[in-house]
């Protein structure tokens, strides 16, 4: 199971490759500026096409920054599967043939529609609910690889070979993460939000202490709210031992 931590400038992608991180996800919005820099330090580079995009403009940088990605999605319209379904035909009419299609609402119904070969990867995209989504998994073929776009609370179900996580940046600006308890997550504020919670910041820091040296900041920087270790605390406390319980730590990190 890969985790691509999605990076949307240079501050975060230079803290992804501070935590050791393997694979990232990068919005087309934010590729131009970075994939040049950073196509190296990682191991995967996972390329979406994102919302309000243009589809002429990401078209080019999918041809002309091939060898900088794994894997790039086809342009997609937000919870429109027609429009999107007519971008995927006119990829592979254009040649674009390596794109991962992207698949919302109806997903069984869908892939009899693009008949992808077998063995080919799919994103499953936005589904309304949890029970829904849950329904829908049960009945894809098993001769397809499937990446959930935004669905790393599902890290630990099989059917996806990947999943993808903004969550660590929007926690890291309203000053809490998600702290790993060893078999489920809890919410911890950090700052004046989060002075009473203190002494179990400590607690768990410590537990992590081997993440947070890994990750160079300490649990007073953390409580100090500087950027840095904001950004970075959401990995060491949660994500880091998180896939260390699943099995998944050496897909997702560097030794």
């Amino acid at each position: 199971m890969k985790l691509y931590f999605n990076a949307n400038n240079k501050a975060t992608l230079e803290a992804l490759e501070q935590c050791g991180v393997k694979n990232v996800m990068l919005s087309h919005r934010y590729s131009y500026a970075n994939i040049n820099r950073f196509h190296d330090r990682f191991e995967s580079i996972f390329v979406v096409a994102g919302t309000k995009g243009n589809p002429e403009k990401y078209h080019e940088f999918l041809k002309s920054k091939k060898e900088y990605y794994e894997y790039a999605t086809q342009f997609d319209v937000y919870f429109d599967m027609d429009a999107t379904l007519k971008y995927w035909k006119q990829e592979q009419e254009m040649g674009i043939d390596w794109t991962v299609p992207v698949l919302q609402g109806n997903f069984t119904h869908h892939i009899a529609q693009l008949r992808p070969e077998p063995n080919s990867l799919v994103c499953l995209g936005e589904i309304k609910g949890i029970a829904e989504l849950e329904d829908q998994m049960r009945k894809l073929p098993g001769n397809l690889r499937y990446h959930g776009l935004a669905k790393s609370k599902f890290i630990k179900n099989r059917v996806f070979e990947s999943v993808d996580t903004a969550a660590w940046i929007s926690v890291a600006l309203a000053k809490k993460s998600e702290i790993w308890t060893g078999s489920d997550s809890m919410s911890m504020f950090f700052g004046y939000k989060g002075r009473g919670m203190v002494p179990m910041l400590r607690h768990y820091c410590e537990k992590y202490k081997d993440n947070l040296e890994k990750v160079g900041i300490t649990v007073e920087e953390i409580i100090k709210c500087e950027y840095n270790a904001l950004l970075k605390a959401p990995i060491a406390l949660m994500f880091m031992p998180q896939l260390k319980t699943y099995g998944f730590y050496d897909d997702n990190f560097k030794q």
